[in-house]
Order: C-alpha cells, then sequence, then structure tokens
C-alpha cells in the first residue's frame, strides 16, 4: 500500500511544498513589509484562497484513499479513526496556539477566556461561531478539519449498510458546501469556513473515487485537465478572477482539483514536482503551517525591539523563511515524525 501511494501520488508533496509557500507569502506580506515582486501580486492576494482549498481538497482525497475501505468494511471504528488523526493534529496545534498566547501575554494584551477555551477544545471556528479564529488564526483549518473527518466516517459508515449510499451524501456535502460559500449565514456547522470545508473536503473524496475506480490513460487524463486549466486561466487573464460571473471560490476549487489531476497523471509535471527541495518542503509542510505566523510575529517582535533599523524588505523575507525553514525542521523531526504524522 505504502509503495502503490508512493508511486501514484509522487507529486503531492511537491505540490503541497507549492501551495504552502503561497499561504506563507499570502500572510507574511503585511508584517515583513514585503511585496516589492510585481510578478507575485496573483500570490499576495490570492494564496490564502488557494492555499485552504488545496490542501482541504488534498485531505478529503487521502483520508478517502486510505481509509474508505477500512471504515466500510469495519476494520476502523470511530474511535480509532478519530483518536489517531487528534494525536497526529492535537500538539502541534496546542503548541502553536500556546505560544501565540504567550506572545499575545508578551504584547501587554490579556487573553479573553471564552477565546481561550474554544481555541484549546479545537473548537474556535466552525462549530458555533464562524468568526471567531484561534489565537494561531491559520489554524482555523484544523478545527474545520476535525469536523470534516466526523462526517466523512459518518458517509463511510453508513455505505457500510448502504453501498449506494456513499456516493450521494459526498455529492450532497460538496454541493452543500457551494452552497455555504455564497451565502453568509450564523448557524452552527453552517458558516462559509465550513462550506470551504465541505466543498473541497469532499471534491477531493470523490477525485479519490476518480482516481481509484480502475485503469486511466495517464496523458489523456492530464492532458484534459491541463486544457481546463488553461482555459480558466486565459479567461482570469482576459476579464480578472474576480470579474468572472461565477463565484471565486468555486473557481479556485475547480483549479485546484486541475491540478491535482495533473499532479497525478502529468509524466513530466510528477518529475517537476519531485525535485528534493520540493519534496522536503511538502514534508514538513504541515509545520510550516503551523508556525509560520508565530514565527513571523516573533520575528518582527525582535527586530523591532533590538534592530535600530529596518532591513531590506527581501533580504527580510529570505532571512525569515530561513528561520521559519529551521523552526519547521525541528518541528516535523521531534513532533510530526514521533506522532506518526507523516504516516498513512
Amino acid at each position: 500500500m505504502q509503495m502503490e501511494y508512493k508511486k501514484r501520488f509522487a507529486g503531492l508533496d511537491g505540490l503541497r511544498a507549492i501551495f504552502c509557500i503561497g499561504i506563507v507569502i499570502y500572510h507574511v506580506n503585511e508584517p515583513l513589509r514585503w511585496g516589492g515582486v510585481k510578478w507575485l501580486d496573483p500570490v499576495y492576494k490570492y494564496g490564502g484562497y488557494f492555499g485552504n482549498s488545496m490542501f482541504f481538497m488534498l485531505s478529503g482525497l487521502l483520508t478517502a484513499y486510505h481509509y474508505k475501505n477500512k471504515i466500510i468494511q469495519q476494520e476502523s471504528t470511530f474511535r480509532t479513526f478519530m483518536e489517531k488523526r487528534i494525536r497526529k493534529i492535537y500538539p502541534l496545534y496546542f503548541l502553536t496556539n500556546l505560544f501565540a498566547v504567550l506572545l499575545l501575554i508578551l504584547s501587554g494584551t490579556k487573553p479573553a477566556a471564552k477565546k481561550l477555551i474554544v481555541t484549546f477544545l479545537m473548537v474556535a471556528n466552525g462549530w458555533f461561531d464562524g468568526r471567531e479564529m484561534p489565537y494561531n488564526f491559520p489554524t482555523w483549518f484544523l478545527c474545520v478539519l476535525i469536523l470534516l473527518y466526523i462526517l466523512y466516517y459518518a458517509a463511510a459508515k453508513a455505505s457500510s449498510r448502504f453501498p449506494k449510499l456513499y456516493f450521494p451524501m459526498c455529492v450532497f456535502l460538496l454541493l452543500w458546501g457551494m452552497l455555504l460559500v455564497t451565502k453568509d449565514w450564523d448557524i452552527p456547522f453552517n458558516y462559509r469556513t465550513c462550506g470551504e470545508g465541505y466543498m473541497n473536503f469532499f471534491l477531493g473524496v470523490l477525485l479519490a473515487e476518480v482516481i481509484m475506480s480502475g485503469p486511466v490513460k495517464k496523458e489523456n487524463s492530464a492532458a484534459v485537465n491541463l486544457l481546463i486549466f488553461c482555459v480558466i486561466m486565459f479567461s482570469v487573464f482576459l476579464f480578472g478572477l474576480e470579474t468572472i460571473p461565477v463565484n471565486l471560490n468555486w473557481i479556485v476549487s475547480c483549479l485546484c482539483a486541475n491540478m491535482i489531476f495533473i499532479a497525478v497523471y502529468g509524466r513530466f509535471i510528477v518529475k517537476a514536482l519531485a525535485f528534493p527541495p520540493l519534496q522536503a518542503i511538502g514534508k514538513c509542510s504541515f509545520s510550516i503551517y503551523l508556525w509560520h505566523i508565530p514565527v513571523v510575529r516573533t520575528y518582527v517582535m525582535i527586530e523591532k525591539k533590538f534592530l535600530p533599523f529596518y532591513m531590506d524588505s527581501s533580504w527580510n523575507f529570505i532571512l525569515y523563511f530561513l528561520v521559519l525553514i529551521a523552526v519547521s525542521a525541528l518541528s516535523y523531526r521531534y513532533f510530526e515524525r514521533k506522532s506518526g504524522l507523516c504516516k498513512k
């Protein structure tokens, strides 16, 4: 199974690396005063949209790929399934949010009791509030992801008794997510952030169904998805991403799905994504995602307190990125690998 996974999804770590770097640039561009690279303007503006959509989608794809049959065949109980997910996610979630709280206290701000509770219970966003964020704000993604794991297990478990129910349930949750991202409802489990999760996670689940369904001509699949990707991007180039008369989140999700297919079936793209530095960044992308805000806040705090001048913005970003990679590499080694996060 592990060898089949590595062979079939060799390009996904490279894809993770690219979108993880995009999220980092999107979030730290302002605090590091770094925004002068003109060709990165789309990343400054849309890096968060694409990054969150891609990571939700990859989570859905890999969860379905590894666990669908185990759940249906009752080899994995709800307790073991969720315990494994939480043991992988929560230690770093807790540590990075605790670090963010300590930075807040050092800055002279007292943390709010309610926010502390919902943050460390991992229900800050998506469950009972659609606007509240954990102290390490990008980790709202993980609050919603836990909810998605519960929904996925329910869908797979139901299909163990009613085999024809799996596909319609996943399609319904995908479509419900598409609806939610167009609304601004204040209803538990039905916030816009939930919609972003439902839509992309269950689109990833359906991508897994296509990939696992049988032999596919790689070149044909890659070519079709590349063509669709190019048509959408050409439309974006002509009219602008926000002027196309389709919801922005839908367009982003479609592009991410195309890129996943290309990364799985495009022979030359897979070779490019297998570039060792990209693979290395992709492997510790979870740590990079969780640490990039605490590290930038610490970095800016130290810069303001101890440096009598501001460094050149480009050198500033390079130095910050090197520090982030070092912290994330240590985090990967001592937390992810020990917790089994890198194992499927």
